[in-house]
């Protein structure tokens, strides 16, 4: 069965982005053909995920230093330029025109869908071009035949649909028998619209899946003794019984964590959950439970050259692994390599015509941009991890499936 793809429409005041585009026009510092070539990074650098566009920015930075040790873009030199997402669209609206008033033309990283379904209507009046590497709101890209509804905007990591679709796949597959699922998650359009897909999907692979507890709660909340006690105290057989977890960041963490108490797991077969689960794990202390969870990048599922060094040298910049945020940043500038070799020149428009269709190196090897819908081929990392004190980083890694994009 073909899925038709889900859209949110996120609005902004835009006045100011676009009353200063004919300010950024013309001349640029991504777009001179001679001296370095400056990128723009933008994500939540301040604020509640900090830790998540630290991550973004040090993917970009491993992908820069790389690429400058090996005499750079058609022989000149890369830098990067950082710029504080925030946690609104507002704030992001005005990231991106700080940047460009800066002449930075070439823009990648944001993590918000609601920030970059703001913005992305704006990038072309403000000759910016973004190779997103953090939203995954599935209306950014094409989709179901259509063309990518914004010409500026670009994707180097999964949307939501084909994620949380190849979750479900291989949790429907290796779990046949587990019919009774639990829900519980934040009380927003992402969180809710990726359990209402697993379900679908789940369904659709031939599991009669039926929902017995379903709890949503408002974004932030930390104190969840009630709701685990109200999941740890439902009676039924563990085998047949899943759990669905819509949380995310800190709230998977704090969840987690006063799910010990009362040994939730054991209530259940397994735990799934979409999204950026590894970094949450690590801080467990190796007492993260065992886990089902789909997201772009494992550090054990590649086994290629470029995965080796891109680990290594995370590693020894940041004495941690990379996990899917610094994927997709590192990621995004060799996206833009790849480019401007095409182009031959850190032209704005050159560099716009060049990324439609552009192949590039990536640790899964080479990926393309598609050219009509502007989304990467990246392939789903299915992670199955549980918590070890003797593992690296407390982590288990018990298997990783990749899960290619349809044609």
């Amino acid at each position: 069965m073909k899925r038709s793809f889900r859209t949110v429409v996120a609005t902004v005041s835009v006045g100011l982005l676009a009353a200063s585009a004919a300010a950024c026009g013309g001349s640029d510092a991504s777009g001179s053909d001679s001296g370095e070539i400056t990128l723009g990074v933008l994500g939540p650098i301040s604020g509640a995920q900090a830790q998540i566009g630290q991550n973004q920015v040090n993917g970009a930075e491993v992908a820069v230093a790389q690429i400058n040790a090996k005499g750079g873009i058609n022989g000149r030199s890369v830098k990067l330029v950082t710029q504080d997402e925030g946690s609104s669209p507002e704030t992001a609206a005005a990231a991106i025109r700080k940047l460009a008033n800066d002449g930075v033309s070439l823009q990648l990283g944001m993590l918000s869908s609601a920030n970059c379904l703001a913005t992305a209507p704006t990038l072309p009046r403000l000759k910016v071009v973004m190779v997103d590497a953090g939203c995954t709101n599935d209306g950014l890209t094409g989709h179901d035949g259509k063309d990518a509804p914004h010409p500026n905007f670009f994707r180097v990591g999964n949307a939501d649909t084909l994620m949380v679709t190849s979750l479900a796949k291989v949790i429907a597959q290796k779990f046949p028998t587990v019919t009774d699922y639990d829900a519980f998650g934040y009380n927003y359009v992402t969180g809710t619209s990726q359990w209402k897909i697993f379900q679908e999907t789940v369904k659709e692979n031939g599991v009669a899946l039926r929902t017995q507890k379903e709890t949503f709660v408002a974004l932030g909340e930390q104190n969840f003794k009630p709701y685990v006690q109200a999941l740890a105290s439902v009676s039924g057989d563990p085998k047949t019984r899943g759990l669905y977890l819509g949380t995310y960041g800190a709230g998977t963490a704090s969840f987690l964590q006063q799910a010990q108490d009362l040994n939730l797991a054991s209530k259940y077969a397994f735990i799934v959950q979409p999204g950026g689960y590894y970094p949450v794990a690590r801080t467990l202390g190796g007492r993260a439970p065992e886990v089902w969870n789909a997201y772009d990048y494992s550090y054990a599922a590649f086994d290629s050259e470029m995965n080796d060094a891109f680990v290594k040298d995370f590693e020894a910049k940041t004495g941690k692994k990379p996990v899917s945020w610094s994927y997709d940043a590192y990621l995004a500038v060799y996206a833009y390599k790849a480019a401007i070799e095409k182009a031959g020149s850190a032209d704005y428009d050159k560099v716009l015509k060049a990324l439609p269709g552009i192949e590039f190196d990536s640790p899964a090897g080479k990926l393309t941009i598609n050219a009509k819908t502007h989304q990467a081929n990246t392939p789903v990392v299915v992670t199955h991890s549980a918590g070890d004190p003797n593992a690296t980083e407390t982590v288990k890694i018990l298997e990783t499936q990749l899960v290619k994009p349809e044609d």
